[in-house]
């Protein structure tokens, strides 16, 4: 099993690639860029501005492949990468073992300092009566 970024980064270049033949397709067919008909047109398909949309995913998608590209690669940080990690599941298991160990410590020692504080005031109550 491969890291969840190039995973990301395959599917975003996909996506883009899918896009990009979709919006070739609404360029030949006319639909790009969006086009009104008259009134008395038998043959014509009009399409609003909506159909940019298509573009603008296309853009976008290759854009956020690419900055995956980078971080992996080059090790340009971004916040794609926060969200896709460029570490294995064997790698991502040992650092939440860590940090759940770690955080089981801090408890353990607050906990040990409360039962202590409570000793010490319990003692000090006790001394007063």
């Amino acid at each position: 099993m491969e890291a969840p970024a190039h995973t990301a980064r395959r599917l975003l270049f996909g996506l883009g690639l899918a896009l990009l033949l979709a919006t070739a397709f609404a360029l030949i067919d006319g639909r790009l860029p969006p086009s009104v008909c008259a009134e008395n047109a038998i043959e014509c398909t009009a399409s609003s501005d909506i159909s940019w949309l298509v573009p603008a995913f296309t853009v976008v998608t290759l854009l956020a492949g690419f900055i995956i590209h980078l971080g992996i690669t080059k090790g340009v940080k971004s916040p794609l990468l926060q969200m896709f990690p460029i570490e294995g599941p064997t790698a991502q298991r040992e650092r939440m073992i860590n940090e759940l160990s770690e955080s089981q410590d801090e408890d353990d020692l607050s906990g040990a300092w409360a039962n202590l504080e409570q000793g010490l005031l319990s003692s000090k109550i006790g001394e007063e009566e």
